[in-house]
């Protein structure tokens, strides 16, 4: 009887690991069409391309795989769709760097944006609120919301640098609400 028991256990697994795998699949889709979309236009664009890497905090959780240090490294993009309203998309990894029972987890998230400095400004800083929906993706799946904020800060017309803080929040099984807070630097790359 156990043994069925097990059985049936690791079937309801491997169809929720392909269910994950689906959503996964279909929302790196989004973001690659996203990504191929971005507008084109001069300074502080109406559409770039960045690069990130930072550290994430996760403050004591019960749930242990998420205690402890990690590194997010990443990519997305984003495109305005009006003078200061933006949708943006990216794509990443946790890496854990202090728990020896967390593992390696991808993150893609979905995120509107709001820019404090219109479109077209001739001015270097250019800083933003923005907040939406992620899915962690590793050994099964899990949605989270996201906030954060942050600038971009343009070197030349096409090429800057982004600082970013975002908290990830998530419910694991328990109920128990998980923050992953990090602060991020990058690479960004206007297009025209």
């Amino acid at each position: 009887m156990v043994a069925g028991h097990e059985g049936f256990a690791h079937g309801v697994r491997n169809k929720t690991t392909r269910k994950g795998e689906a959503v996964v699949k279909a929302i790196l889709g989004m973001l690659i069409m996203l990504l191929a979309s971005l507008p084109a236009s001069a300074q502080m664009s109406s559409g770039y391309v960045y690069v990130f890497g930072g550290p994430v905090v996760v403050p004591k959780s019960a749930y242990t795989r998420w205690n402890g240090d990690f590194v997010h490294v990443g990519g997305g993009g984003e495109g305005r769709l009006t003078d200061r309203f933006a949708l943006g998309g990216e794509i990443g990894v946790l890496k854990p760097v202090t728990n020896q029972y967390a593992i390696t987890t991808g993150l893609a998230s979905v995120t509107p944006a709001f820019h404090f400095i219109p479109r077209g400004s001739k001015r270097k800083i250019d800083p933003f609120v923005d907040g939406g929906l992620s899915l962690l993706a590793g050994r099964g799946g899990a949605f989270a919301i996201h906030y954060g904020g942050g600038m971009n800060y343009w070197l030349r017309r096409r090429i800057g640098l982004r600082f970013e803080f975002r908290d990830h929040i998530w419910s694991v099984e328990s109920g128990e609400a998980v923050h992953m807070v990090g602060f991020r630097v990058g690479v960004v790359f206007g297009t025209s």
